[in-house]
């Protein structure tokens, strides 16, 4: 028994034998005289019973089973034990049926060590940029190498709409490169259309410092009239940086639960799978101004043409072009000598290279 319950328990037992006074009980206890008396009438009518609690040694109502918790307990130790707690609750409410308190869940993940904790912010404050009011206006765009898969280190790059946060497509590459960016891009516009403005840091395939303000990804974003932005920090493209912090919580996991080992199989899961029915519909808000602001690629437009590495070169006076260490001679018939001429050199994602003059190969 307490020892606050047995304390009233004995003052109640001396102020009926009229050992102390019922004042003198109240001080002791610190309750008012007329508790005093509702405290001997109920010690009369009910005995020692009177002071313990009627819900003592029951058990509550919401008190999860024991057996739930042991089969959450193992399952976080050996399926899920890299998810976070709030995708954890995820899994082991829609996979494995199994429902259990938040409150609970945390309690437990904490018992057994198993907590995968966020990373810490800079307490620098930052100001927040509104978004953009519709979608398809602003994208903004990054690679992100960490270990996706395999225990190997690859790249994801992507892109994210500012006004809703979605993303339409990324994929895998062992590093990050101009094609690479190239190759996400062009799927963007061949799935959703032409956007206004692509958001990105200073890297050097961007377009920054280290290619004097020049590079393929600029010059082919200029031929669709696409602007480039650039962000003086990592923060302040700070919406896509949250994106991959999500993207490396979720879905390194839900790729090890599939047993990813290639970046056939990894892309393919994380566009027809992962992107559309498990990160956009969960994650994605609702953009102030519903019209989409994509443009129609008009049909003119080959991206195949325009997403590839472009080269000038002249035209030497015994009809050679010389690119990459090699020299290529030029075997077509022509009626008229082109030395001196500018040619340009088509290298292409599939490493296929061609020469093209006057709008034609």
């Amino acid at each position: 028994m307490k020892a606050a319950i047995q304390l009233k328990i004995d003052i109640i037992e001396k102020t009926l034998k009229k050992i102390i006074s019922k004042s003198d009980a109240a001080k002791i206890l610190n309750v008012s005289v007329r508790t005093i008396e509702r405290y001997e009438a109920g010690f009369r009518s009910s005995g020692v019973g009177f002071f313990i609690h009627k819900n003592t040694e029951r058990i509550p109502v919401n008190k999860t089973n024991v057996e739930v918790i042991e089969a959450s307990r193992k399952l976080i130790k050996n399926k899920y034990l890299d998810f976070n707690m709030t995708h954890c609750l995820e899994k082991l409410l829609s996979v494995e049926n199994i429902k259990i308190n938040r409150e609970t869940f945390r309690k437990e993940c904490h018992s057994i060590n198993m907590v995968k904790r966020r990373q810490r912010r800079r307490s620098k404050p930052r100001y927040l940029r509104q978004r953009t009011a519709q979608a398809g206006l602003f994208l903004q765009m990054d690679g992100s190498p960490h270990h996706w898969f395999n225990n190997e280190e690859s790249c994801l790059i992507g892109a994210v709409d500012d006004a809703t946060s979605e993303n339409y497509y990324s994929e895998f590459f062992p590093s990050e490169t101009t094609m690479g960016c190239m190759q996400v891009l062009k799927n963007i516009i061949l799935k959703k259309g032409l956007f206004k403005i692509l958001y990105v840091d200073r890297a050097g395939l961007f377009a920054g410092p280290k290619r004097s303000d020049f590079s393929q990804v600029k010059r082919a974003l200029n031929e669709l009239n696409i602007q480039i932005i650039y962000a003086n920090s990592a923060e302040a493209k700070g919406r896509i940086e949250r994106h991959w912090e999500t993207l490396q919580d979720r879905l390194v996991p839900e790729m090890r639960l599939r047993k990813i080992k290639s970046y056939q199989s990894a892309n393919e899961y994380l566009n027809n799978q992962f992107l559309p029915v498990e990160y956009n519909k969960k994650f994605a808000i609702v953009p102030l101004n519903l019209e989409p602001g994509w443009v129609k690629l008009p049909a003119a437009i080959n991206l195949d043409e325009v997403f590839c590495i472009k080269h000038p070169r002249v035209v030497a006076s015994d009809h050679t072009i010389a690119y990459e260490g090699q020299v290529y001679r030029i075997t077509d018939d022509l009626k008229y000598s082109i030395k001196g001429q500018k040619v340009e050199i088509r290298k292409y994602s599939n490493e296929e290279i061609k020469f093209w003059f006057a709008d034609r190969v």
